[in-house]
């Protein structure tokens, strides 16, 4: 059952096929995009759990040394890829969409992503580059805050992305395929 009709959605446009190849190459960018930051925060989840036990200076300091270097060069240019390709598919969507879908789902998504971004940026460097450099008090009661500071930022980052691949699966107009059939004796 739809939600609009064809005179509510108005004519369609012929889309090309070079356009819409474009549009399936930016879809798949932004479903890696997604996914590698899904991947990567869910490695920092298991990565502060771990360091949370480990009692060596080298290996505290080497730990949160390869989880800075992951955040700058793998999360960062992931949630920038995330909302880049995402406005771009807002913007290529066209009249494919429900009417007034773009009036809750694309902030919904766009404020999940920031909300993100914000907390990360607020607290991940200096907790970061704390934890690196004073690894030599491990154990401390300052050193543990900030451990179980950065364990929960990872579970926030988790929780946040999963939070917007569910919005993006029942997003407005999606189709399921088999989900509902009508008038199937069953």
């Amino acid at each position: 059952m739809s939600i609009t009709s064809p005179a509510q959605a108005g004519p369609a446009r012929p889309r090309s096929a070079a356009g819409a190849r474009a549009r399936r190459v930016l879809l798949l960018l932004h479903l890696a995009a997604g996914l590698g930051w899904l991947g990567v925060t869910s490695a920092f989840v298991v990565l502060t759990v771990w360091l949370l036990d480990a009692r060596d200076p080298a290996a505290v300091r080497t730990g949160y040394a390869v989880h800075e270097i992951l955040v700058v060069w793998v999360a960062r240019p992931a949630a920038i890829g995330v909302a880049v390709t995402g406005l771009l598919l807002t913007l290529t969507a066209g009249r494919r969409r429900p009417p007034r879908w773009w009036l809750w789902w694309v902030p919904a998504k766009l404020a999940l992503v920031v909300a993100t971004v914000v907390v990360t940026v607020s607290v991940s460097p200096v907790a970061l580059r704390f934890a690196v450099d004073h690894a030599d008090t491990v154990g401390s009661p300052a050193y543990t805050d900030t451990q179980y500071s950065l364990v929960l930022v990872a579970i926030y980052h988790v929780v946040m992305i999963s939070a917007a691949a569910l919005l993006a699966i029942f997003r407005p107009g999606a189709r399921f395929r088999g989900a509902r059939r009508s008038g199937v004796a069953s």
